[in-house]
This record gives structure tokens, C-alpha cells and sequence, in this order.
């Protein structure tokens, strides 16, 4: 007879997939991926063996799902900055590094799970890690084009990267410091932002250090 699965069957299991998601997060970014096991992912969830492989082939699967869970929230997070920012392309361009500085500041365990602890693990995970990364690379590409004559002539593919590494490499400075020794996150991002902003000579800002605008 052939076995099938109710929606309520399907919902129980999304919920304790979502619970376990949840937990193993929190242990990722607090322990890193090497010294989190599953059995500490089942029992921070009050789960069983069982039901983790129901859900995930291992700790990596687990890890897999953690890196695209995150990516989507980063996503999410740079379209509502960029909804807020208005019609005028460079506005949203700050606003899109306003928008993955904020949520990774505010949520330094997930920050640390891409930004640290995705490096190095393996080609299935690097290329998870470097879909979410080029995801937001090919968001900056795409403005640096539609911007081709406002600005001075550049390779926008390079220039992309460079504006995306330098949000992250930042990032991953700020968390590495004391809690007590952060500048808030709003004046991390605006940093970012002036200092990406004038690397690719947007009008009014080529001048001006330090981060500040005038």
C-alpha cells in the first residue's frame, strides 16, 4: 500500500525542520561548524536522531540549509532598504549596503556563519557560500550598468566584487572587535557606503574622507 503524507504530516514536519534549523544556527554561529555536533543541534531543539535525518542528510546538509536560509534574509532585508530608498539609483545603492550591513550587525551569529565559518569547508558548501555572495554581486553589476554614463568607464563585473568584498571584509573587522569597542551599525554601514560610493566615482562624493558626506 502506498504511503502518503497529510498536509497536517507535512506541517509537523516543516515545524520540527524549522525548530532544528533554528537551533543549529545558534550553535553554528556561537561554536563554529567544527565544534557543533548533531546530537547538540537535537538536543538544543528537544528533538530526536531520528528526526534530524527525517530532515537533513548530516551536518552539513544542516549547514547547507543555514547558508541559504541566510542568504534569503539577506536578501529580503537589502530589497526593503532598497524599496525605502526612492527612484534615485545611487540612494539605492546606499541603501541596498545599509540594508546587509544592518541585518548582519544585528545579527552577528549569522554574519559569522557566512562571513567566517562557511570558508574552507568543502566544494558543496563553498558553493553554496559563493551562490548567496554572487547573488548580491550581480545586484551591484546590474546598477553599476544602468549608472554606465554617470560614472567614469569601469569593468563592472571587478568593480561588484570589490563593492561586495569590502561590505564583507568590513563586517567581518567589526565583529571581530569587543562588543564595547563597535561603532553602531548605522555608522559602520554609512562607512561602507561613502566608501564604496566614491570607488566608483559617484558625482558629489569623489572628494570627500572619512566617511562623511557633506
Amino acid at each position: 500500500m502506498a504511503y502518503h503524507t497529510t498536509p497536517k504530516m507535512a506541517a509537523r514536519k516543516e515545524t520540527r525542520r524549522r525548530k532544528l534549523l533554528n537551533e543549529a544556527i545558534r550553535i553554528f554561529g556561537e561554536r563554529g561548524f567544527h565544534a557543533t555536533t548533531v546530537p547538540m543541534i537535537v538536543a538544543a531543539a528537544d528533538s530526536s536522531t531520528g528526526a534530524f535525518y527525517l530532515c537533513f542528510r548530516n551536518k552539513e546538509d544542516v549547514f547547507a540549509a543555514a547558508l541559504e536560509w541566510l542568504g534569503g534574509q539577506i536578501s529580503a532585508a537589502v530589497s526593503e532598504a532598497i524599496a525605502r530608498a526612492g527612484p534615485d539609483v545611487f540612494s539605492r545603492m546606499r541603501a541596498a549596503v545599509e540594508g546587509l550591513v544592518g541585518f548582519l550587525a544585528e545579527h552577528p551569529q549569522e554574519a559569522r556563519i557566512l562571513i567566517v565559518e562557511s570558508s574552507g569547508l568543502g566544494q558543496r558548501l563553498e558553493l553554496v557560500r559563493r551562490t548567496v555572495i554572487q547573488s548580491h554581486t550581480r545586484g551591484v553589476q546590474q546598477a553599476l550598468a544602468a549608472l554606465a554614463t554617470r560614472l567614469p568607464p569601469m569593468d563592472t563585473q571587478v568593480a561588484a566584487s570589490c563593492w561586495v568584498g569590502a561590505a564583507y571584509e568590513a563586517v567581518f573587522q567589526w565583529l571581530e572587535r569587543p562588543a564595547a569597542q563597535r561603532v553602531p551599525p548605522s555608522r559602520l554601514a554609512e562607512a561602507i557606503a561613502d566608501y564604496n560610493l566614491r570607488a566608483i566615482g559617484a558625482p558629489g562624493l569623489q572628494q570627500q574622507s572619512g566617511g562623511e558626506r557633506r
